[in-house]
């Protein structure tokens, strides 16, 4: 019979106790009094072992209705608990049967599946049909004579009976009383672990979400410098799927080059990090002990950012820096030489008419107009570069400005070894200065010829995006070095033998002078490819469409 029972457990292990209680005590009882000769209080006991087997599988079959009416489930397990004890009881001897422990498991049981009053109820009944076997066996004892009441049975039967029945009683309610007591001092304990363990789990689950949250990504590691865990912001920068892919390696391991020793001692730390997509990721780190209530060190915590974005504002910003120093000086160099160089101009034509007209004369006054040019060229690129773009309201159709180009520069160059491919449609518009954007992708077009000496194929495509347009145009020329790559739109930086090193400088300014960007795909050997990318408007008024 089931006896003791956590109250949230399960039916299936509360079966499975009462099955083992009954086997222990009524199967080693039975045997007991099968060996002494007793057989018909050892049957009783085999058949009482037998019924509770038959009850505990129809609890099994009917498991999904006793969970739902546990309560109901509970009463009718104590009743026959209390019929099954009492049988054990009566036919084992009543007042002297060494099983009458079993009506204190019941009222302990009562007392842990339901309630305190439970307990004192089961104990009541208990009691009452202890009392009824009492008396039962004494009439059965101490015969009743005509005219005798069962009283003077009782005191016939004697003190000694009378006072271990009386211990009996006493015993059963004091141990529902006790039981009770503790039983509802185990359930408040349980309410109070139970909410313990949800403020808990609230908690974990709060430092949790604060953890994921951050915008910055979090490492712990162990006092041997191995990954412990990892928020998902960290993943996401380091560019990892999942969290067991670094869990329980070094630092070292997938960031070349970051060393736990230099970052603890030096506590912050900067490194240029290549994710597993091949993005090469600027990121910052500081680092600080993983302590405990004590002030006991049990690892590092590392905190680091995707300082990229910032990396490249402040190399905008040196940059924009060096042009407004730039500016300046070109204002002044430009007064300065304009001046000269128009006066050098004026004297060279009235020389040329004067001097006799003989093939070297004639050579060096062409000389000295085209360097004029030459110089006058140069000083109106240092001003472009360095005076601010304007900002204009003007749409111009961007497709057919590439197409003029193209147009032009391949009339200009001459050359039958460039062939150049321009697929590029009109109606794209954006908002600009056409005069620039024609000088941005000629400057982009003598750039692609300057890498082909030995002639090649340009090409030109467009495509729109949802709010972009965008510009490639490609060459089969000997590309970019990849050390070189970061500085093509520096200006003054040139790899030609001859140049000035103002051209894709100029391209970038005028570009981004429009709210656009450049980019440049390009590896030694392999051609490059320059994306323009510019917003783009949708709606176009009808006054300046072609």
């Amino acid at each position: 019979m089931k006896v003791l029972q956590n109250p949230d457990g399960g039916l299936r292990s509360s079966v499975v106790l009462r099955v083992i209680i009954t086997t222990v005590l009524l199967g080693s009882g039975a045997v007991i009094y099968y060996g002494r000769g007793a057989r018909k209080e050892a049957f009783c006991m085999a058949v009482i072992v037998a019924v509770i087997y038959f009850l505990s599988l129809v609890s099994l079959l009917l498991q999904t209705l006793f969970q739902r009416y546990p309560k109901i489930f509970k009463i009718t397990q104590l009743f026959f608990d209390l019929v099954l004890a009492s049988t054990v009881i009566f036919v084992t001897g009543g007042k002297s049967s060494p099983f009458i422990f079993l009506y204190v498991l019941i009222i302990i049981y009562s007392s842990i599946a339901l309630t305190k009053l439970a307990s004192y109820v089961t104990a009541l009944v208990s009691g009452l049909v202890y009392v009824l076997i009492v008396f039962y066996q004494i009439r059965a004892e101490v015969p009743i004579d005509p005219g005798q009441s069962i009283w003077s049975s009782v005191s016939e039967w004697g003190e000694i009976g009378l006072v271990s029945t009386y211990f009996h009683l006493t015993g059963f309610l004091l141990v529902a009383i006790l039981s009770g007591y503790l039983s509802e001092r185990f359930r408040t304990a349980g309410r109070e672990l139970g909410e313990s363990e949800r403020s808990l789990r609230i908690l974990r689950n709060l430092h949790e979400n604060i953890i994921q949250s951050l915008t910055s990504g979090v490492i712990t590691l162990n006092l041997d410098g191995k990954i412990i865990s990892a928020n998902r912001t960290g993943l996401e920068i380091l560019g990892i799927s999942g969290e067991d892919k670094i869990l329980g390696k070094g630092l070292g391991q997938f960031m070349t080059g970051l060393h736990l020793e230099d970052l603890v001692s030096k506590k912050r730390e900067q490194m240029l990090y290549t994710a597993p997509d091949g993005r090469m990721v600027t990121l910052g780190f500081s680092s600080s002990d993983l302590k405990d209530t004590d002030d006991k060190t049990h690892g590092y915590i590392i905190i680091f950012q995707d300082l990229t974005e910032v990396k490249e504002l402040e190399d905008r910003l040196r940059t924009s820096e060096k042009m407004a120093l730039l500016g300046q000086l070109a204002a002044g160099l430009a007064h300065e030489l304009r001046n000269p160089l128009s006066a050098i101009s004026g004297a060279v034509e009235i020389l040329s008419s004067d001097v006799k007209p003989t093939e070297d004369n004639l050579r060096l006054v062409r000389m000295a107009s085209q360097e004029v040019e030459r110089l006058n060229l140069l000083v109106e690129d240092f001003l472009i570069l360095t005076m601010p773009i304007q900002k204009l309201t003007t749409l111009v159709d961007f497709g057919r400005i590439v197409n003029d180009t193209v147009e032009s520069f391949a009339k200009t160059i001459r050359r039958g070894n460039i062939e150049i491919i321009n697929q590029v449609e009109n109606g794209i518009y954006v908002q600009a200065d056409s005069y620039r954007l024609k000088q941005a992708v000629w400057n982009l077009l003598l750039n692609s010829v300057d890498a082909m000496p030995i002639g090649g194929l340009i090409i030109i495509k467009s495509k729109t995006e949802e709010n972009n347009v965008v510009i490639e145009i490609s060459d089969e020329g000997k590309g970019i070095d990849e050390n070189f790559i970061s500085r093509i739109f520096d200006p003054f930086f040139t790899t030609k033998e001859v140049g000035t090193g103002l051209g894709l400088a100029i391209v970038q300014k005028v570009i981004e002078g429009y709210n656009g960007n450049i980019n440049v795909v390009s590896s030694s050997g392999n051609g490059a490819t320059f994306v323009i990318t510019l917003p783009r408007f949708k709606e176009v008024p009808a006054d300046v469409r072609h």
